[in-house]
């Protein structure tokens, strides 16, 4: 897997209200982990929670890192590995925040938190989990083409490239 550079970028979290969407979080349904996560529905608070949440903070930063696909065949490597980099990089980018003063910050991760290998009610580590961004049903994708100006398309597999996505929004 290689990976191309991490993009940082500052947005108004205000804005996150028109992306979200039923349809995104209606999908959730038909993942894996629907119903197995702490930090994913139906385990956590729903689409109005979140539009109200998010409007209420000052700033907002878009995280996006393209991974190209080496081989199909190990895509579920790819796939945690990636995911597992930007939930880490979010994380660390939180932690300097409350560190410099911005006590008020919430993260959310690119698809469902690999924290642990089995998942506990509740969550055992919530200062190091992420609920996806998806997850409180905010379409990524029309987020990712207004803010970063990138068209994600599918199936990924068929580009030989997939982006990871992930949000802070702070004050």
């Amino acid at each position: 897997m290689e990976d191309l550079e991490l993009r940082k970028i500052e947005f108004n979290p205000q804005i996150l209200v028109d992306y979200f969407d039923d349809k995104v979080r209606e999908m959730c349904r038909s993942c894996k982990h629907y119903g197995t996560k702490a930090t994913c529905p139906p385990n956590i608070e729903s689409i109005d929670y979140y539009k109200h949440l998010t409007c209420v903070y000052k700033y907002g930063i878009l995280f996006i890192e393209r991974f190209e696909i080496d081989d199909v065949a190990n895509w579920k490597r790819l796939g945690k590995e990636s995911s597992l980099k930007i939930h880490k990089e979010i994380l660390n980018y939180r932690n300097k925040l409350i560190t410099t003063g911005h006590p008020f910050v919430v993260g959310f991760g690119a698809g469902s938190c690999k924290t642990c290998e089995k998942c506990s009610f509740p969550c055992r580590f919530p200062e190091t989990s992420l609920i996806p961004i998806e997850g409180t049903g905010i379409n990524v994708i029309q987020l990712a083409k207004a803010i970063a100006k990138i068209n994600i398309k599918f199936p990924i597999e068929k580009q030989k490239f997939f982006y990871r996505i992930g949000i802070i929004i702070y004050d």
